[in-house]
């Protein structure tokens, strides 16, 4: 089961460290609009162990200077969350993601 999306979480070390699960899920990242939303999303990431492990390794390589946020939905199982990832690439279309491009 897909969880209830959970974020607009500062994309820093601090922040992951306390908002990020230490669970199976998807993540979003992206920066906030005017309407506090996380629009446009730049990258979405699939972990199937911890999203907040995933989430630090990503914010040591520095790849993304314009992600400002974070945002997530815990899933049950590591299938669950690969598909949702992959739905969520198609439909967002990140302009970091290379998969599903």
């Amino acid at each position: 089961m897909i969880g209830q999306y959970k974020g607009q979480f500062p994309f820093n070390d601090d922040s992951v460290s306390k908002n990020a699960p230490d669970s199976i899920g998807v993540y979003y990242c992206g920066e906030i609009n005017s309407e506090n939303a996380l629009s446009p999303v730049h990258y979405v990431g699939m972990s199937g162990e911890s999203m907040r492990d995933r989430l630090q390794v990503h914010l040591r390589d520095d790849n993304w200077p314009d992600v400002t946020h974070f945002g997530y939905e815990e899933c049950s199982t590591e299938q669950e969350a690969e598909e949702q990832e992959a739905k969520e690439i198609a439909r967002l279309k990140p302009k970091y993601n290379d998969q599903g491009k």
